[in-house]
């Protein structure tokens, strides 16, 4: 499985309504996301209040996974974005995030506010994947697509030799 992490710094949050209209929302982290798509994003700018002088107010993330050779469903993925965001350290902000799943190919996409609940700003600095990234989307894929309940594959021998 090829995986690549690109991130881009956006001056709002319009990518929200576009996203929402081809992609399935698959969850979020301060936000009611049975809200429509405008009201989230309003919910996003009220956050980014708290600081009115920054001019890049979010982060987007847009995760690829290629080549991967088990059926991953909306909650699997849902699973290692979770996991992935927890393990980068940012799992205290508010973001939103969106799948499209196709038969080997998987694209995530992530927005962040760079604006925490507590009023604390997010660098700008930190955009740009680092290998420390890649490995825990790594490990985050490997607790999943390697874990016998999700992938038919492990779930039986290769041989007759074993039982």
């Amino acid at each position: 499985m090829k995986m690549t992490i690109e991130e881009l710094k956006i001056d709002n949050f319009n990518l929200i309504d576009t996203l929402s209209q081809n992609h399935v929302l698959a969850n979020g982290s301060f936000i009611d996301i049975n809200l429509p798509p405008l009201e989230i994003i309003q919910e996003f700018h009220t956050l980014s209040e708290a600081r009115p002088k920054i001019k890049n107010l979010g982060i987007y993330t847009l995760i690829r996974l290629k080549n991967v050779y088990i059926h991953l469903n909306q909650e699997s993925c849902w699973k290692i974005v979770s996991q992935y965001i927890y393990g980068i350290g940012w799992h205290d902000l508010q973001y939103i995030c969106f799948l499209d799943i196709q038969n080997s190919n998987i694209n995530i996409h992530i927005i962040f506010n760079r604006v925490t609940p507590e009023g604390k700003l997010i660098d700008i600095k930190c955009v740009g994947a680092n290998w420390q990234q890649y490995e825990i989307l790594r490990q985050s894929c490997s607790l999943i697509i390697d874990n016998p309940v999700h992938n038919k594959y492990l779930q039986r021998p290769f041989c007759n030799c074993c039982p």
